[in-house]
C-alpha cells in the first residue's frame, strides 16, 4: 500500500501531466484568452475549474462509479460533450475577423457576457467523458475500500488546487502583449485553426477514444 506522500506525489504528477497536455479545456481557454478581454477569459478559466470541482464532488461521493457502470448514461454524456465541442468549434470557425488594421488593446480583445464565458469553460470540462474516466481512474488507483474520507478530500484538494493555479496562468500567458501582437497578425487563421481542432476533438469524443 502506498504511503501518504507516495500517494500525494502520484496524484500531483499524473494530474499535472494531464492538465498541461493540450485538450478541449486548453483550447477553449486559449481561444477565449486570445479573443476576449481579461474578465471573460478568466471566467472561462474559472468555469473549467468549477467543472473540475464538480468532477471531484461526485468522485468523492462515489457517483462516478455509477456513471461509468451505466452504459446509456455514459454514452449520453459522451455525445453531449461531443456536440458541445463541435458547436463551439463551428462558432470559432465562422467567427468574423475583428476588422482592425493595427494592433492595440481594444482592437484585439473583444467582450462577451461573463456568464457565457463561464459556461463555455464549465460545460467544456464537465461534458468531457475522458475527464470522468481520468478522475475515476485516479481515485480507484490510489484508494481502496478502507480509505478514509480524508484521503478522498486530500486527492480532490490536490487536483483542484492545481487547476486553480494552472488555468489563470494560461490566460495571463496568452493575454500578454508579446503574444497578442503576434496573434493579431494571424488572427483569422488562428480562429479557423482552433475551430477545426475543437471540431476534431468533438468528433473524436463521439466516435470513441
Amino acid at each position: 500500500m502506498q504511503s501518504f506522500w507516495e500517494m500525494s506525489a502520484f496524484v500531483f504528477t499524473i494530474a499535472l501531466l494531464a492538465m498541461i497536455s493540450p485538450g478541449p479545456d486548453f483550447f477553449i481557454v486559449l481561444k477565449n484568452s486570445l479573443r476576449y478581454t481579461r474578465k471573460p477569459a478568466m471566467m472561462t478559466a474559472f468555469g473549467v475549474w468549477m467543472g473540475v470541482m464538480t468532477h471531484m464532488i461526485y468522485c468523492v461521493a462515489g457517483i462516478a462509479i455509477i456513471i461509468t457502470a451505466t452504459p446509456w448514461l455514459f454514452t449520453l454524456l459522451r455525445y453531449a460533450g461531443a456536440a458541445y465541442l463541435i458547436w463551439i468549434g463551428l462558432k470559432a470557425l465562422f467567427a468574423k475577423a475583428s476588422g482592425a488594421t493595427y494592433y492595440n488593446e481594444s482592437a484585439v480583445r473583444e467582450d462577451v457576457p461573463l456568464k457565457s464565458a463561464f459556461m463555455q469553460g464549465y460545460l467544456c470540462n464537465l461534458l468531457n467523458p475522458k475527464a470522468t474516466l481520468f478522475f475515476l481512474s485516479i481515485f480507484t488507483q490510489v484508494l481502496n475500500a478502507d480509505s478514509s474520507m480524508g484521503d478522498k478530500l486530500w486527492i480532490a484538494f490536490i487536483i483542484t488546487a492545481q487547476a486553480l493555479v494552472w488555468w489563470p496562468c494560461v490566460v495571463y500567458l496568452f493575454q500578454s502583449q508579446w503574444v497578442q501582437r503576434r496573434f493579431f497578425k494571424i488572427q483569422f487563421f488562428i480562429d479557423k485553426l482552433l475551430g477545426i481542432i475543437l471540431i476534431l476533438l468533438g468528433i473524436k469524443v463521439a466516435i470513441g477514444f
